[in-house]
C-alpha cells in the first residue's frame, strides 16, 4: 500500500472516487479533531479536504499544513463556511456536494499550487542565503566574506594592514527596554554615523563590514596608502575618542538622548603582517581575535574607571532627580510624579549605565538608599499635597538591612513601584516583606510589565495598586491590533481587580488617542514631558518642563 494519502474528516464517496484517479494516492478518514495532528506527525498526508464548520479546528488544520507544506481544500455548506476558507488562506473550496470531477480537480489544482509555492519559497531561500553572504540586510554594509577578497590584494602589495574591531555596549539594553525594532533603527543610524565619520577623517581609505549578518559590531580594516605608516596606538586612541562622540551626537539627534546615553563604543585593534605561508584569511582572522580581545580590554578598564566614578558619586551624593510627570489620559492633569535618578557625572548619566557599574562593583544598595533619599528630599518642593510620588525600588532592595528612608513618610503620598532587575525567585518572600509596608499604607505599582521579568507572575503574586505598561507594548500600538488587544485585556483585568493601568513611554498623539480609546486611565512619556539629560542644576531636583506637543500641557493639581 502506498504511503502517500489524502486525509479527510468525511466519508464523502465522491471523494474516493476522485482521489482513485490520482496516481499513488489513497483516502485516510479522521475525526475533525485529530485532523491537525495527524498533519503535523505524519508524513505520509499529501493533501487534506476539511468539511468540519468548526472555525477553530479549520484555523488549526490550515496552520499545522501550511508548516508542513500540505494543501488544504475546504468543503464548503454556505458562503459563511466559503468566506472563513478564502480567509485562512486555504489552497482551495468547492462547494457541496460536489461531484467526483470537480474534487479531482480541486486537489489537483491544490497540489499543484503547492508544489509552485514550494519552488517559489527554494528560491527565495537560496537568493536570501546568497545576499546575507555578501551584505548585511540591516546595516547595507559587506559582510567580512565579500571584505577579504576586496582587501586581499591591497593587503598583499601593502604588507601589513590594521584590524579594528568596534565593540557597541548596552546595544543589547536598548532593545530590552524599546524593543528590537528600535534597536534596528538605531544600528542603522549607527553604521551611517561610523561611514559618515570614515569618508570626514585620515582613515578614509578604510574597508568597514559587519563580522556577520545581523550583528550588533563592527569591523573594518584599514591599508595605510602607499608612502604613509600605519596607524599608532595614540592616534587610534584618539580616532576612537572622537567616533564615539560624533556617533553619540548622531543618535541623540535621531533617537533621543535617552539612547544616546546608552551609548559606549570600545575599540581593539591589531596590526596584521602579510606573510606569504600563511592563508590571507587565516591571517585576518587571528587579526579580528587580537582585535575583539582588545577591545574587550579597553571594556574592562573602562568599567574600572566607572566604578571609582560612582563611588565619587555616592561619597559627593551627586544624584539628581528628575520628576516625570505621571498624566490623567482625558484630561492631561497630573496625576503624580516618577522619580527618575541621573548621575551628576556625565559617563553615569543615564540610571541604566548607573545600576549596571553598581552592580558590577556591589554598591546597588549604596545607589539604591541615595536615589531614594534624594527623591524624598524633594518630595515637598516638587508635588502638591494631592499628586502622589511613584518610588522605583528593586525586589532586593528590600533585604536591605539600611532600608529606612520610608519610616517618616507619609504613605498615603507614595507609591512603591517594583523595578525587576533581576526576576524575583522567592514570591512568598517578598510578599511578606511588602506586607508591613502595605499596612501601614502603601500602594504599590508593578513597572514594566510586559517586558523582561515583569509578567503575569508578578502581577499575580503581588496584587498591586497600579499596572505601569512596558514601553515595548505601547510602542506603535496604534498599528499593532495585538498590541491593542493585550491592552485592552490587562485594562479590564486591571478593572476587575480594583487597580489602575499606567502606559508608559507615550512618544506620539496616535499612541496616546489609541491607549485613551482603549481605556487606558493613565499615561506617561516624551510626548507630555523629555526630561532633560543636560548637567544638573545645584538643586537636587528638577521641576518638569512640559515638552510642546499638540497635546494638552499637563496641569498641575486636582
Amino acid at each position: 500500500m502506498t504511503s502517500a494519502f489524502l486525509l479527510t474528516d468525511t466519508s464523502d464517496p465522491a471523494i474516493v472516487d476522485a482521489v482513485t484517479r490520482l496516481p499513488a494516492f489513497r483516502v485516510e478518514v479522521r475525526r475533525s479533531a485529530e485532523l491537525a495532528d495527524v498533519v503535523d506527525a505524519t508524513a505520509g498526508v499529501r493533501a487534506v479536504i476539511v468539511s468540519s464548520e468548526d472555525p477553530m479546528t479549520l484555523r488549526q488544520v490550515v496552520e499545522k499544513a501550511q508548516l508542513r507544506r500540505v494543501p488544504v481544500i475546504v468543503a464548503c455548506r454556505d458562503d459563511v463556511a466559503r468566506r472563513r476558507a478564502v480567509e485562512l488562506r486555504a489552497d482551495e473550496w468547492y462547494r457541496t456536494p460536489a461531484s467526483a470531477d470537480e474534487i479531482e480537480w480541486r486537489v489537483r489544482s491544490a497540489l499543484a499550487r503547492a508544489a509552485a509555492a514550494i519552488v517559489a519559497t527554494a528560491d527565495r531561500v537560496d537568493r536570501v542565503e546568497y545576499e546575507e553572504l555578501l551584505y548585511d540586510t540591516l546595516t547595507g554594509m559587506p559582510t567580512l566574506p565579500v571584505m577579504i577578497e576586496r582587501t586581499r590584494a591591497l593587503f598583499k602589495d601593502r604588507g601589513e594592514l590594521v584590524v579594528f574591531y568596534l565593540s557597541f555596549v548596552r546595544y543589547t539594553k536598548i532593545e530590552e527596554v524599546y524593543g528590537w525594532e528600535k534597536l534596528d533603527e538605531v544600528l542603522e543610524t549607527t553604521a551611517g554615523a561610523v561611514r559618515e565619520f570614515l569618508d570626514r577623517n585620515a582613515l578614509r581609505s578604510t574597508r568597514m563590514m559587519v563580522g556577520f549578518t545581523n550583528d550588533d559590531n563592527f569591523i573594518f580594516f584599514h591599508v595605510p596608502p602607499p608612502g604613509a605608516p600605519a596607524a599608532t596606538a595614540t592616534r587610534i586612541t584618539g580616532v576612537a575618542r572622537r567616533l564615539q562622540e560624533f556617533v553619540a551626537s548622531r543618535l541623540e539627534a535621531a533617537h533621543g538622548e535617552g539612547i544616546a546615553a546608552l551609548f559606549d563604543i570600545y575599540v581593539g585593534h591589531s596590526h596584521v603582517y602579510y606573510n606569504p605561508k600563511v592563508r590571507v584569511e587565516r591571517l585576518i582572522y587571528r587579526g579580528i581575535r587580537e582585535a575583539a580581545n582588545a577591545a574587550r580590554s579597553v571594556e574592562e578598564r573602562e568599567r574600572g574607571h566607572k566604578a571609582a566614578a560612582l563611588k565619587q558619586v555616592l561619597h559627593e551624593r551627586g544624584i539628581y532627580i528628575e520628576y516625570h510627570p505621571i498624566v490623567v489620559a482625558e484630561s492631561g492633569r497630573i496625576f503624580g510624579y516618577e522619580a527618575l535618578a541621573r548621575g551628576a557625572i556625565r559617563s553615569l548619566r543615564s540610571p541604566e549605565v548607573l545600576f549596571e557599574v553598581a552592580a558590577d562593583a556591589d554598591l546597588v544598595w549604596e545607589l539604591s538608599r541615595l536615589c531614594r533619599q534624594r527623591a524624598l528630599e524633594g518630595m515637598d518642593a516638587q508635588l502638591d499635597r494631592d499628586q502622589l510620588l511613584f518610588l522605583n525600588v528593586d525586589p532586593h532592595d528590600f533585604a536591605d538591612p539600611a532600608f529606612r528612608e520610608l519610616e517618616s513618610v507619609d504613605p498615603r503620598r507614595v507609591v512603591i513601584e517594583i523595578t525587576e532587575r533581576t526576576a524575583i525567585k522567592d514570591y512568598p518572600k517578598l510578599r511578606e516583606r511588602l506586607r508591613g509596608f502595605r499596612e501601614r499604607g502603601f500602594r504599590f505599582a508593578v513597572d514594566d510589565a510586559g517586558s523582561g521579568y515583569a509578567g503575569l507572575g508578578s502581577i499575580a503574586n503581588l496584587e498591586p495598586d497600579f499596572i505601569k505598561l512596558d514601553i515595548s507594548l505601547i510602542n506603535s500600538i496604534d498599528t499593532n491590533f495585538i498590541k491593542q488587544n493585550l491592552v485592552e485585556t490587562m485594562v479590564g483585568f486591571a478593572q476587575d481587580q480594583g487597580a489602575m493601568v499606567i502606559a508608559e513611554g507615550i512618544e506620539r498623539e496616535e499612541e496616546l488617542e489609541t491607549v485613551k480609546r482603549l481605556g487606558v486611565p493613565l499615561v506617561q512619556g516624551f510626548l507630555l514631558y523629555r526630561p532633560e539629560m543636560a548637567a544638573p542644576t545645584p538643586s537636587p531636583t528638577r521641576r518638569p518642563t512640559p515638552h510642546p506637543t499638540t497635546h494638552p500641557t499637563p496641569r498641575r493639581g486636582r
